[in-house]
C-alpha cells in the first residue's frame, strides 16, 4: 500500500517506523486506525434491547472485577440461578415425556390416545436437541498420546483434572458441550500461534474444566437449545399474514385476479385466540431464557477472564493468544497469516482496532478490550510455569492436523 512508504505521519509529523508491506499508522496520534471494513448496520427493536441488556450486565461485572480482581477466582453468584433455570427446562421436558407415557397407558378412546401421544412426544422431538446426546467425535489416548500427555502437564499447572479426550475444531466454530473432560483445540488458532501462545491456548481451554462457567456445562447448553426450539415453535411467523393474503387471491377465467371474500368473524376470532392461548407458555420460555442468557453472560464473562488469568499463571502468552484470535477473526474463514510473520506494529494496529470496535470472538466471550484491561489490572501473577519441550509440541501439532482431516 502507498501509505506504508510514508516516513512521517501526515497529521502530527512524527517519524513512522518501517511497516514493510502492511498498512501504515501512527502510534502517537492514531492516524491510519480507521476500520478496514464498513460498519455493519445494527438491527433495532428487540435485538437492540437485548444487546443493551447484555452489555449493561457485562459492564457491571467489569466494574466489580476492576474494583476487586480477586473475584475472578470465585464462582459467580448467578450461576445457581442459571442451573436452576436449566433444571426447570429439563423438568418440563421430562413432564411431557411422562404425560405422553401416562396417556398411552390409559383406557381413553384410542384416537384421542394416539393424538395425545403424538402431540406430547412430538413436542419433545421438536424442542429437545436429541442430536447432542450422541457421543461427540473425539480422540482418546490411543489416537493422540502426545496431545493428551502435554494436556495433562498443563492441566496440573492450571489445577484441573487431566482430560481424557481431545476434539479438534476449525474455522471458529464453537464446539458443542459434551459430557466428561474433553479438550477442545481450534486447529486454525493453533497454526497461528507460537510455543507460548499455544501453551496459553491449552491452559485457557483447560481452565474451563474448573466449572466456573455454567454456559459450558451440558445441562445449561441443552436447556438453552431446548428453549430455542420452543421459541421457534411459539414465535409468530411474520410471513404468515402474507401467505394468508396470497391464498385469498383467486384467478378468474380471463387470467385476472380478484380477492376472495374475507374470512368469517368466527375464523378471524379463532386466529386471534391462538396467540392469546400460547402467550403464557411464551412468557415462561422468555423468562427462563432471560435467566439463562443474561445471568449466564455475566458468569461466562468472569469465567473467560479467569481462564486468561490461569493461562498467564501457567506461563502462557495470553497477549499472543488474543492476537491470534484477532487475526483469525479478521481472516473471516480464510487462511490467516501466522503471528511469527506479522511485525509487532501490525499486531498492535489490529489490537487497537479490535479494542476501538469492541469486537470479540463470539457472544460467549468478553470483548478484547475487557480481556486486555483485566490482564493489565491483575498485574504480574505468581506463575507456575509449565515446561513443555519443542519436540512435544511438534508431535502434538502432527496429531492435531491428522485429527482435523484433510478438509480443515
Amino acid at each position: 500500500m502507498a501509505r506504508a512508504k510514508l516516513d512521517n505521519c501526515p497529521v502530527c509529523g512524527r517519524s513512522l517506523p518501517d511497516f514493510g508491506g502492511w498498512p501504515a499508522w501512527c502510534p502517537e496520534c492514531g492516524w491510519g486506525l480507521e476500520p478496514d471494513e464498513s460498519t455493519v448496520r445494527q438491527r433495532g427493536g428487540l435485538a437492540a434491547w437485548w444487546r443493551g441488556r447484555v452489555a449493561s450486565a457485562q459492564d457491571a461485572e467489569m466494574s466489580r472485577l476492576r474494583a476487586d480482581p480477586a473475584l475472578l477466582a470465585r464462582r459467580h453468584p448467578r450461576s445457581a440461578t442459571v442451573f436452576a433455570a436449566a433444571i426447570g427446562v429439563h423438568l418440563v421436558t421430562l413432564a411431557l415425556l411422562a404425560a405422553g407415557c401416562w396417556v398411552m397407558t390409559t383406557s381413553i378412546v384410542p384416537v384421542l390416545k394416539v393424538f395425545a401421544g403424538v402431540l406430547t412426544f412430538g413436542l419433545v422431538l421438536v424442542t429437545f436437541p436429541l442430536h447432542r446426546l450422541r457421543p461427540a467425535g473425539s480422540a482418546t489416548r490411543d489416537a493422540a498420546p502426545a496431545t493428551l500427555a502435554v494436556a495433562a502437564t498443563v492441566a496440573k499447572a492450571v489445577g484441573v483434572a487431566a482430560p481424557a479426550r481431545v476434539r479438534v475444531t476449525s474455522y471458529g466454530e464453537p464446539p458443542p458441550a459434551a459430557s466428561g473432560r474433553v479438550l477442545n483445540v481450534d486447529i486454525d488458532q493453533w497454526r497461528l500461534l507460537g510455543p507460548h501462545g499455544r501453551l496459553a491456548l491449552l491452559a485457557h481451554e483447560l481452565a474451563h474444566h474448573n466449572g466456573h462457567d455454567p454456559n459450558r456445562t451440558l445441562v445449561a447448553a441443552l436447556a438453552a437449545e431446548t428453549l430455542d426450539g420452543w421459541l421457534a415453535l411459539l414465535r409468530p411467523d411474520p410471513r404468515a399474514r402474507e401467505r394468508r393474503r396470497r391464498r385469498r387471491r383467486r384467478v378468474d377465467r380471463s387470467g385476472g385476479t380478484y380477492e376472495a371474500p374475507a374470512p368469517t368473524p368466527i375464523l378471524s376470532w379463532s386466529e386471534a385466540l391462538v396467540p392469546i392461548v400460547v402467550s403464557p407458555v411464551y412468557a415462561v420460555v422468555i423468562a427462563l431464557g432471560f435467566a439463562l442468557r443474561e445471568f449466564g453472560s455475566a458468569a461466562g464473562l468472569r469465567a473467560e477472564l479467569y481462564a486468561d488469568a490461569l493461562a498467564a499463571r501457567a506461563g502462557g502468552d495470553v497477549m499472543e493468544l488474543i492476537d491470534g484470535e484477532i487475526a483469525s477473526v479478521a481472516a473471516a474463514g480464510k487462511p490467516a497469516t501466522a503471528l511469527a510473520q506479522l511485525p509487532a506494529v501490525e499486531r498492535e494496529r489490529r489490537r487497537r482496532l479490535a479494542v476501538a470496535a469492541g469486537t470479540r470472538v463470539d457472544a460467549m466471550h468478553p470483548t478484547y478490550a475487557a480481556r486486555l484491561e483485566m490482564l493489565a489490572a491483575a498485574g504480574p501473577a505468581e506463575q507456575t510455569p509449565v515446561y513443555v519441550g519443542a519436540d512435544d509440541l511438534d508431535k502434538m501439532t502432527r496429531e492435531l492436523v491428522a485429527l482435523a482431516g484433510p478438509n480443515e
